[in-house]
């Protein structure tokens, strides 16, 4: 059999045992936690983009065309199972799906990619640290990668409403796919946000997230990719509660943004154009 089947197997087998692990110890957490809020919360989502991104990768080549109903657009379709041990440590079970026309699958449909992301988050104060290892499979292969992300909460910090969300990623392949070598990349983020009309049923929140991404390894995006400065992102969005569903049907919301990408081409070679515009509209929910 291919070292794919293999490789693809072993994935699963230790993404099964995570999260055997985790649902035996929240369950243990549950019992202790009896008559306090329920441990569990879930989260699902789907985002349609005129762009797949990855790490400042134009994946499916959608160049200067920033709508997200042309020809290379994408469609992101996910949840999260989210469960909490103590009011500092958690636990998360993620599936994320690219689904899209825009080759052949390997996988079934319009299915060209499904990520199974494994991990847990530790809260200090206003600190987060969040570690997660990934079985990334698409094009008849498995990537793996493993994410420390580190991010500090200042919500109402500096004035009422506003947050400036700093964070650092930590991205480690440790078993490429394709032309996708091992490697590492390390992401600063910010999304300043300020929330409006925040005593109406329908807050708008705006915000401006922004990144700025550098390759540790050569060929991390590519052959022949240089390391250092890859890309950066900045651009508006919006979002807003839909208030009108009831709560039993979870907590909703929509959102948009169009976030303008500035690439190195000695980074990222295979990007159809070095500057570009992202357009997306999502719809999620929690419960």
């Amino acid at each position: 059999m291919p070292s794919s089947y293999w490789k693809g197997n072993l994935c699963r087998r230790a993404s099964i045992g995570l999260v055997a692990l985790l649902v035996a110890v929240t369950a243990s957490s549950s019992v202790a936690r009896a008559g306090d809020k329920s441990p569990y919360s879930f989260s699902a989502g789907v985002d349609w983009t005129s762009h797949f991104i990855s790490y400042g990768a134009d994946v499916w080549g959608g160049g200067n065309d920033a709508s997200p109903f042309s020809s290379e657009r994408t469609m992101f379709v996910y949840g999260t199972l989210t469960l909490a041990f103590t009011d500092q440590l958690s636990g998360f079970v993620n599936v994320w799906s690219d689904v899209n026309d825009n080759a052949e699958s390997s996988i079934g449909g319009q299915v060209q990619e499904i990520d199974l992301n494994v991990g847990g988050t530790y809260t200090i104060q206003k600190f987060s640290i969040t570690l997660a290892h990934g079985c990334w499979m698409y094009a008849g292969d498995v990537e793996h990668v493993i994410d420390l992300t580190v991010a500090y909460g200042d919500a109402d910090m500096l004035t009422k409403g506003f947050s400036l969300n700093p964070s650092v990623n930590v991205h480690w392949r440790y078993e490429g796919n394709g032309s996708q070598d091992t490697g590492v990349a390390l992401v600063f983020g910010l999304r300043p946000s300020y929330t409006f009309l925040t005593d109406t049923k329908f807050p708008l929140t705006f915000s401006v997230p922004m990144q700025a991404g550098f390759f540790l390894t050569e060929d991390f995006q590519g052959e022949n990719g240089d390391t250092g400065f890859a890309y950066a992102s900045i651009g508006p969005a919006l979002s807003v509660p839909l208030s009108f569903i009831p709560e039993k049907f979870g907590a909703w919301n929509v959102s948009g943004s169009i976030i303008y990408y500035c690439t190195e081409s000695d980074r990222l070679p295979n990007n159809k154009d070095a500057g570009f515009w992202v357009s997306t509209l999502s719809i999620g929910m929690s419960i």
